[in-house]
């Protein structure tokens, strides 16, 4: 992708001499884009809010180290991301010591214009997320960061540190195994009702 000289691309900024390092700044500039990526890394039932916020306490705890060897939205999206493994690493473990939660308690708190709308969308989406979930963390970041954030491949390249090549190959890979995944899941949730 190439741009005109006086086009300048959202996603992209300048390495470190040019990139402001005010936290307030950094903080306006990119907690849109955070918080879309939380949000849908995360999946539902997690504190979106509270996860932006873990992640710019981590970048202002960071900023210092920032070298400027990657642009700074590449940066701030691998802290969001390891902030959002691990607070679903801790979840999971949470989980297996409880017992764990039925396909009921994933269910999203999503509008619809009607109720039986409303029902079906989070049925559906709840399932999608459960097997999202049953992922290997490489193949469901990927999954979400193309699928359903929309971003290309080059910028996912970019954020997670791999070559355009491994990213098509894991996305295929990931599909495959979503399929998989949720057509397990549906047998499961049709025997059950």
């Amino acid at each position: 992708m190439t741009l005109k000289p006086d086009v300048v691309d959202p996603l992209v900024l300048p390495a470190a001499p040019a990139v402001s390092l005010d936290i307030e700044d950094i903080y306006y500039a990119h907690v849109a884009q955070v918080t879309r990526w939380v949000g849908r890394l995360a999946g539902p039932g997690h504190e979106v809010e509270d996860l932006v916020q873990e992640v710019f306490l981590r970048v202002h705890r960071r900023l210092s180290s920032f070298r400027g060897e990657s642009q700074l939205s590449t940066w701030i999206y691998a802290i969001t991301e390891n902030v959002v493994r691990a607070r679903r690493r801790g979840e999971r473990l949470r989980r297996l010591c409880s017992g764990g939660p039925s396909l009921d308690d994933l269910q999203l708190r999503a509008p619809g214009p009607t109720p039986l709308e409303a029902l079906e969308r989070r049925r559906s989406n709840a399932l999608i997320y459960a097997a999202l979930d049953g992922l290997a963390e490489k193949y469901r970041t990927l999954f979400i960061l193309f699928e359903i954030e929309g971003l290309p491949g080059e910028q996912i390249a970019l954020y997670t540190g791999i070559s355009v090549a491994t990213v098509w190959v894991r996305l295929t890979r990931a599909r495959a195994k979503l399929a998989a995944r949720l057509e397990r899941l549906e047998k499961r949730t049709v025997s059950r009702g």
